[in-house]
């Protein structure tokens, strides 16, 4: 399956292996992707040809970086894990720009710590105020590479941008090019989402080569794959490092039980029954295929069932060792991404996706504050619950759509209808009011407006939901969902426009990785590695130097420059209890 949705063209991260070698410094592949037509390309041979054609320039790209290396050592050694705190994140992060449908994610990896190093320094100089920041440009820099790969010595770049497509590539391109690498502000040359618009950049011309203020000395690069070395590291360095991880997509598993019993592939004694994962106290289970390794809630998992699908690069800014996911796992990295937040957006793939703050995953705020920046609309665990009768999970909704009319001279009174629900929900951030956008209308209807009743937990990372299906003329009902997943559960459910909260874009785009996770794949051979990409910003990189360097022009600095709003800190949390409704 690939990762991006279910059209007949879509993005397919492939991952190489990283050759091993007794060497400090040891090249490895990042989140390296091509764009592949689903029906006739098999991935096994697919994956083979690309590793064929590879092996010469990869060995290429070791020594090079085993000599910078060698040019740069580390300063200081690391701080050994007694002496490190408990949870950490640098400071002045840039917010989250997305990739949407393109396979870009190295490039904004990249952009993303650089624009991170760019702030850094900016305001420790005293060039920048603390709550200002300059976009770069990833348009301009994935163009300028691919320039650069298909014009010079194409030994310095991966397979893909020889081939003059940013579809795929590596955080360590930019360490490997050297002096020949360029960054332009966002404003030269802004993103375009759509595939086929790789070298798109009409602003990037020689002039514009040779009044760009922007100029960065490359002065080394680190690779970090233990987890205490990857988290001394960031303590050490205090400044954003590249990240880069195998994906993983994962197959779920429901219990026979119920109804579902009558299913032949729960026969034990079938060939079609699939033996249970450790912790479902069943013999036989139901299997869904090409799940997503990562929540609603921004939080990736470690599971029984993963299987390699590709790499993704981001950038890490943070840990927290206390941290507990919704899965259960304690400890991980938080993580800059680039996806986009909520379901199918317009200019993203077909997907269901949240995310988080900084403070939220170093639990410096209350779950409260963080409604309000990051409500997370979307996600299903973030509706609210009104409960209401006792009974309306149905016996047989693991079978199917269950449905129950309720009688009429009732349904006014339904807690769910209540101004005090509607009161305690809107207090609490969360939506009350949901809409139909199931395409097939099968599971709900676009004539009612829908209320969550209760929610349980199903199987292997499913949930079963129950709902109050109100119609002002016309029958209403309570339904049940059979077993789905939460993004299932976000494709047929939507908060109505009015309850449709959008995330904070200044604060928000954060995931977690679990420390287990990264443990789990180095048992399967996969690998996730940490970049710290050491440069320097010249002073005439920034516009409060411009009148020391009249010959370069800071036209498309200035209209780059931008001011981050701290989240709002909300005074105390407003308490509406049950007991008073």
């Amino acid at each position: 399956m690939l990762p991006y949705g279910s059209g007949s063209q879509e993005l397919k991260h492939v991952r190489i292996a990283r050759s091993t070698s007794s060497s400090d410094v040891s090249w490895k592949h990042v989140a390296v992707g091509a764009t592949f037509a689903v029906a006739g390309l098999g991935y096994a041979a697919t994956m083979h040809s690309m590793m064929s054609q590879q092996a010469a320039a990869l060995q290429e790209l070791r020594s090079h970086m085993t000599v910078l290396s060698a040019k740069h050592p580390s300063a200081a050694p690391l701080a050994p894990a007694s002496r490190l705190p408990h949870k950490f994140a640098v400071d002045h992060v840039t917010p989250r720009k997305t990739q949407d449908l393109r396979g870009t994610c190295w490039d904004f990896a990249t952009i993303s710590v650089l624009e991170y190093s760019y702030r850094q320094q900016g305001i420790a100089h005293g060039w920048l105020t603390p709550d200002t920041y300059v976009s770069l440009s990833e348009q301009a820099y994935g163009a300028d590479l691919l320039q650069l790969c298909t014009t010079k010595d194409k030994s310095k770049c991966y397979l893909t941008a020889t081939q003059n497509t940013t579809e795929g590539g590596f955080i360590e391109e930019f360490a490997l090019l050297g002096a020949d690498a360029s960054v332009f502000p966002d404003a030269l040359c802004p993103y375009t989402p759509w595939p086929g618009n790789d070298t798109v950049c009409p602003g990037l011309t020689d002039a514009t080569h040779a009044t760009n203020p922007l100029k960065v000395t490359i002065n080394g690069l680190a690779e970090f794959f233990d987890v205490q070395d990857i988290k001394a590291a960031l303590v050490a360095k205090k400044r954003a490092l590249g990240f880069s991880t195998t994906m993983a997509e994962i197959t779920r598993y429901i219990p026979c039980v119920g109804e579902l019993t009558k299913d032949p592939r729960c026969d034990v004694a079938s060939p079609l029954c699939t033996v249970c994962p450790p912790g479902i106290p069943t013999t036989c289970c139901l299997t869904t295929t090409g799940g997503e390794d990562y929540n609603m809630d921004g939080e990736f998992t470690s599971h029984f069932g993963m299987e390699a699908e590709g790499g993704h690069a981001m950038t890490i800014v943070g840990y927290n060792d206390e941290y507990t996911t919704k899965d259960g796992y304690t400890g991980g990295y938080i993580l800059k991404n680039s996806w986009w937040d909520g379901v199918d957006p317009p200019l993203g793939p077909v997907h269901a996706r949240g995310s988080h703050s900084i403070q939220y995953f170093l639990q410096e705020i209350s779950a409260f504050e963080e409604r309000f920046n990051c409500p997370n609309s979307a996600n299903p665990a973030n509706w609210y619950q009104c409960q209401g009768r006792v009974g309306v999970i149905h016996a047989n909704a693991g079978a199917g759509l269950a449905r129950v009319p309720i009688n009429a001279s009732v349904v006014a009174q339904d807690e769910c209808l209540s101004a005090d629900t509607a009161k305690d929900a809107a207090t609490s951030f969360a939506p009350l009011r949901l809409e139909c956008i199931d395409k097939t209308q099968t599971r709900c209807a676009a004539d009612a407006t829908y209320f969550t009743r209760n929610a349980s937990d199903v199987g292997d990372g499913f949930t079963r939901m129950c709902f109050f299906e109100y119609r002002v003329n016309g029958t209403s009902s309570d339904v049940c969902l059979p077993p789905l997943l939460p993004s299932e559960v976000a494709h047929t459910f939507q908060p109505v426009a009015a309850e449709r909260r959008e995330n904070n874009p200044d604060v928000c785009g954060f995931y977690f990785y679990p420390y287990e996770k990264q443990r789990a794949g180095m048992a399967r051979g996969w690998e996730v590695s940490a970049d710290d990409l050491d440069v320097t910003w010249a002073p005439q990189s920034y516009v409060a130097n411009a009148h020391k360097f009249p010959h370069l022009d800071y036209t498309f600095v200035n209209q780059s420059t931008k001011t981050q709003v701290a989240h709002p800190v909300l005074g105390p949390i407003p308490v509406y209890g049950r007991d008073e409704l």
